[in-house]
């Protein structure tokens, strides 16, 4: 005995409804540099090189601009540690200048990504230079709130560091 079935279905039944991102839901380009910007600031600023905030006190004030995944990961990645360690070894401070967002690509889940540049100053009061550090993020709405989830940046060489920030 063979059996021969033929199945056929409504295209519109199959399709998954597409639901448009509400607007309260869409990261704002000015919202987002305000957010990096607070973001940066607590991570590099280092204003007396020879008591710099401390991996824990960074890291307690990056928790609210971050997902939780992301400060987790950056924990496990000693992120919060860099800023110190360039301020011992340099014997200078940090101070970030400037941040600045190029809109990328926008999700369907409302998120953006973004390219980004951030100017940072490193100095003393013998010398100053400035540099700049390019990189990527993604910023979401999570619970009413814009964080980042993702970021990823390439090490800058600063004059007299044996690696990068």
């Amino acid at each position: 005995m063979v059996f021969i079935g033929v199945v056929a279905c409504n295209k519109e039944v199959v399709k998954e409804k597409e639901e448009p991102v509400k607007e309260e839901n869409v990261v704002k380009v000015e919202d987002a540099e305000k957010l990096f910007k607070g973001y940066c600031t607590e991570l590099y600023t280092i204003k007396d090189p020879s008591h710099p905030p401390t991996f824990d006190e960074i890291a307690d004030n990056i928790k609210g601009y971050v997902s939780e995944d992301r400060y987790k990961a950056q924990i496990a990645d000693r992120r919060y540690q860099i800023p110190e360690l360039v301020a011992k070894e340099l014997n200078k401070s940090i101070e970030v200048l400037a941040v600045n967002l190029e809109e990328q690509s926008i999700n369907d889940n409302g998120t953006i990504d973004y390219t980004y540049k951030t100017v940072f100053k490193v100095y003393d009061e013998n010398s100053s230079e400035t540099y700049e550090k390019e990189g990527e993020l993604t910023i979401s709405i999570i619970n009413n709130e814009l964080k980042i989830t993702r970021e990823w940046s390439r090490g800058v060489k600063i004059d007299g560091l044996k690696g990068y920030l």
